[in-house]
């Protein structure tokens, strides 16, 4: 199953891109897709988690709300996590 990915909140860098193509990910962008993604990535750990448009479609369909930790770990043994561990919780 291809895992798609969506940042909200949060900007990814040239590092995460990087990370996404090395688990075998694919990046969403627009909101118009919003409905398609598998995981959301929410914060990088600093960053406060905001309501935006994406999220709220993202919620609808996906429970992988996450931060950047998901996405490093993940790309570290290169290979997509179970999201569980790394779900976030505020």
């Amino acid at each position: 199953e291809l895992v798609r990915i969506m940042f909200t909140g949060v900007t990814p860098t040239r590092r995460h891109m990087q990370m996404i193509e090395t688990i075998g990910a694919e990046i969403v962008e627009s909101i118009e897709k919003a409905h398609t993604v598998t995981h959301v990535i929410v914060t990088d750990g600093r960053a406060k988690l905001r309501r935006t448009p994406k999220l709220m479609i993202c919620i609808c369909k996906t429970s992988n709300i996450l931060s950047t930790e998901w996405l490093e770990q993940s790309a570290n043994e290169q290979k997509v996590l179970d999201a569980a561990p790394f779900l976030w919780v505020n």
